[in-house]
C-alpha cells in the first residue's frame, strides 16, 4: 500500500526577535506556528536570504527527492500497515532538510536529508549513523534511536537521508530564557557530566568513526577499534551481522570541497597533531597548485592580484611553523570525541524535571586531539557586554562550566588553561579552504602573531624559522586598518537592528535589507577622501 500524506505542512518562526536577524537561539522569545506548503517548497531553502552571493547559498541548499518514496520508506521502517497522514518541513538548519512525518497510529518520526553543503556524500551520513550508534550503545549518551538509513542516493528516495525517532522533551532554547538561574546552572551539570562520559573513551587516531563495512571498498586508511576497546568496538547490523567499528578518514567539508572531491587528500585518520597539521598544508599546496586562480583582494591590493604563489608560499611558511606549534605542548594528546554543534536547541530537556532527555545533530563529529576541542558549548558563548546584567548572567554560566571541568577533567583543563592555546591552534583551524574562503589576511594574522609569541611557546633557545618582511608588516598592518574600520560599520548596523553580520536575512525583510545596504554602501563611498579611495570604498564593501 503506498502511503500519502493528507497534508503538507511547513513550521514558521513567529515571535518577539528581530525579523531581519538570526538571532541566537534561546536569546530571544521563538514562537513556531505551521502553514500549508506545496510540493515544491520541501526542496527548497526559505528560512533566510544572503545580501551577497544568495544564488549559489540558496544552490548549495537546494535539496531534491523523491516524495513519495520518501514515505514508503518511513512508513516500511517502522511498521506495514500504516500510512503516513502529515508531513511538516521542520525550521530549517544550515544543512539538512528534516522533516516531522505523523502516522495514522499517531507514531511521530524524523526524517532528515542532508543538503550538498553539508558535507560530502556518503561519508557524512556514514560517519553520524556510526556514531550515533557507538555513543547511544556503547556511551548510554541520550540520542534518538535510527529506524533506517542510506548513506547512498542512488536509491529509491533520490538522497541520503536518515530516519529517527522524534526527540522526546522540549527544545533547551525554547525555555531557556524561562528558567530560574538554578535550573541553568543544573543543566550546565548535566551537560559536563555528558561530556565526562566522552571523556572515558579515548581513541587511537584523530579522525572519524565508521562501520567498517562502509569503508571497505573505497581503498581508504582506518584502524578498527575493537582490538583496543573490547566490546566498545562492534555493534549489529540491521541485518543481525556483526559489525566493527572504525576511525577513518575526516568527513569535514573542508577536506572535499568541489574539485577536491575527486582528488587523492590526506583527510586522515592521523596520529598526532603533527601529522595532521602537516597534512593540512599539503592538502592546500596540492590544490592551489591546480586550481587556485588570480583574484584581486582589494583590501590589499587595487594593481595586483593574489595568485597561487602568493598562496602557496603563505601556506609553506605554515608549515615550517607547524611542527613547533604541534610540539609546544608537553601535555598529553589524547583523541576524543566532542558534541561538534552544542547550541540550546540541540539539546531537550523535560520540562517537569529540568532533565536533559536527547542530545541531537550529531553531524560533523570527530574525534580530535583535546585541544582541538571546542573550549565550551556554545550555549555558553558570551553574547553581550559583560558590565550588563546579561553579560553578568552569561558569565557565571561559563564560569560554573570551567569550575565543573577542573575539577571533572583535569587533562582538559589542563589544556583549555594554556593562555597560548589559540596561537598554537589558530592557523591549523584557519589553513584549510584558506582560498576558497578568501581570508589570506587571517592565517597571516595567525602566522605574524605565532611569530611574535615565539620564545612565549618555548622555543627561545631556537631562532624563529619563519619571518615576514617589514615590507609584507606594513602590508599587512594597512590591510588590518582597513578590515577592522569595515567591520566596525558593519557591528554597528547590527547593533542597531539594520542588517546582521554576515548579510543573512528573513526573506520577507530581503527587499528592505537590500535597500539599506545600498543606503549604507554609498554613505561608505562617500566617506572617502579623493575619487581613488571611493573606487577602493566601492570594490571593499562586503555585501556587492
Amino acid at each position: 500500500m503506498r502511503s500519502a500524506p493528507t497534508s503538507l505542512w511547513k513550521a514558521v518562526e513567529s515571535g518577539s526577535g528581530d525579523s531581519q536577524s538570526s538571532g541566537r537561539s534561546g536569546r530571544r522569545l521563538i514562537m513556531l506556528a505551521e502553514e500549508p506548503i506545496d510540493v515544491g517548497d520541501l526542496y527548497e531553502y526559505q528560512r533566510y536570504r544572503w545580501l551577497s552571493g544568495n544564488s549559489e547559498k540558496l544552490a548549495m541548499r537546494y535539496r531534491k527527492f523523491n516524495l513519495q518514496a520518501l514515505l514508503d520508506t518511513s512508513v516500511k521502517a517502522v511498521g506495514d500497515g500504516l500510512s503516513c497522514v502529515k508531513l511538516l518541513k521542520c525550521v530549517e538548519g544550515q544543512f539538512n532538510k528534516a522533516f516531522l512525518l505523523t502516522m495514522s497510529n499517531g507514531l511521530e518520526i524524523i526524517a532528515r536529508l542532508p543538503n550538498p553543503n553539508a558535507g560530502p556524500a556518503f561519508y557524512t551520513v556514514a560517519s553520524e549513523v556510526a556514531t550515533r550508534h557507538f555513543l547511544r550503545d556503547k556511551i548510554g549518551i541520550p540520542i534518538p534511536r535510527i529506524y533506517d538509513w542510506s548513506a547512498e542516493a542512488h536509491n529509491s528516495v533520490g538522497a541520503e537521508y536518515i530516519l529517527e525517532e522524534k526527540a522526546t522533551g522540549q527544545p533547551l532554547g525554547s525555555v531557556w530564557a524561562n528558567l530560574t538561574f538554578a535550573s541553568q546552572l543544573d543543566i550546565v551539570s548535566q551537560i559536563v557530566d555528558m561530556e565526562k562520559k566522552l571523556a572515558s573513551i579515548t581513541f587511537p587516531k584523530h579522525g572519524c568513526i565508521y562501520y567498517e563495512t562502509d569503508l571497505l571498498s573505497r581503498s581508504l586508511d582506518y584502524e578498527a577499534l575493537d582490538s583496543q576497546h573490547g566490546s566498545l568496538g562492534s555493534a549489529t547490523s540491521r541485518n543481525d551481522q556483526p559489525l566493527t567499528f572504525v576511525i577513518g578518514p575526516s568527513a569535514n567539508p573542508v577536506f572535499w570541497e568541489r574539485e577536491k572531491a575527486t582528488m587523492n587528500l590526506d583527510r586522515g585518520p592521523w596520529e598526532s597533531v603533527a601529522g595532521y597539521a602537516t597534512a593540512l598544508g599539503k592538502n592546500e599546496i596540492e590544490w592551489a597548485t591546480s586550481h587556485a586562480m588570480p583574484r584581486m583582494n582589494f583590501h590589499r591590493s587595487m594593481e595586483f592580484p593574489e595568485t597561487s604563489d602568493d598562496y602557496i608560499a603563505l601556506v609553506k611558511k605554515y608549515m615550517t611553523l607547524a611542527p613547533y606549534l604541534a610540539a609546544s605542548s608537553n601535555i598529553e594528546q589524547s583523541n576524543r570525541i566532542s558534541h561538534p554543534d552544542l547550541h540550546l536547541d540541540n539539546i531537550f530537556i523535560d520540562p517537569g524535571t529540568n532533565r536533559i532527555t536527547c542530545i541531537i545533530d550529531w553531524q560533523q563529529t570527530s574525534v580530535c586531539p583535546i585541544s582541538l576541542h571546542r573550549s565550551n558549548p556554545q550555549m555558553l558563548e558570551l553574547s553581550v557586554s559583560s558590565q550588563s546584567d546579561q553579560g553578568r548572567h552569561e558569565r557565571k554560566l561559563l564560569d560554573h562550566y570551567y569550575n565543573a571541568v577542573k575539577e571533572t577533567d583535569a587533562l582538559r583543563w589542563e589544556v583549555l588553561t594554556d593562555p597560548l592555546l589559540a596561537v598554537k591552534t589558530n592557523p591549523f583551524v584557519l589553513v584549510p579552504g584558506c582560498w576558497e574562503r578568501e581570508d589570506l589576511f587571517s592565517l597571516r594574522n595567525a602566522l605574524i602573531t605565532a611569530i611574535a609569541r615565539w620564545s612565549d611557546m618555548g622555543h627561545g633557545e631556537i631562532p624563529c624559522p619563519v619571518h615576514f618582511s617589514e615590507e609584507e608588516l606594513l602590508r599587512h598592518q594597512d590591510e588590518m586598518d582597513l578590515l577592522e574600520g569595515i567591520s566596525a560599520i558593519l557591528r554597528e548596523l547590527q547593533d542597531e537592528g539594520l542588517i546582521p553580520l554576515g548579510g543573512m536575512v528573513r526573506p520577507q525583510y530581503y527587499e528592505r535589507a537590500m535597500e539599506l545596504n545600498n543606503h549604507f554602501k554609498h554613505a561608505f563611498i562617500d566617506l572617502a577622501e579623493n575619487e581613488r579611495q571611493r573606487e577602493l570604498h566601492a570594490k571593499v564593501w562586503p555585501y556587492q
